[in-house]
């Protein structure tokens, strides 16, 4: 067995792969969105959004996208069995 760190089994196929790399993307993006520079454009009291301030709406549509994400990565592992 070689050292190092593995991201993708050796019997995996490129759509696999591509479907973690583009996960990936998208939750070092969505991560990225909770911090500076971006989180202080979002970081008012209004508008309320559902009755939550603008901040904290932001943060919760964030977290439902990372969510989301996670759902779209677990299906498609479930199509390779």
């Amino acid at each position: 067995m070689e050292p190092g760190l593995k991201l993708f089994p050796s019997r995996s196929s490129a759509r696999h792969r591509r479907r973690r790399i583009v996960f990936s993307a998208i939750f070092v993006v969505l991560t990225a969105a909770l911090v500076w520079p971006v989180y202080p454009l979002f970081s008012g009291i209004r508008p309320l959004i559902f009755g939550l301030p603008l901040s904290l709406a932001y943060i919760v549509i964030v977290l439902l996208s990372m969510f989301a994400a996670l759902i779209w990565l677990y299906l498609g592992e479930e199509e390779r069995r």
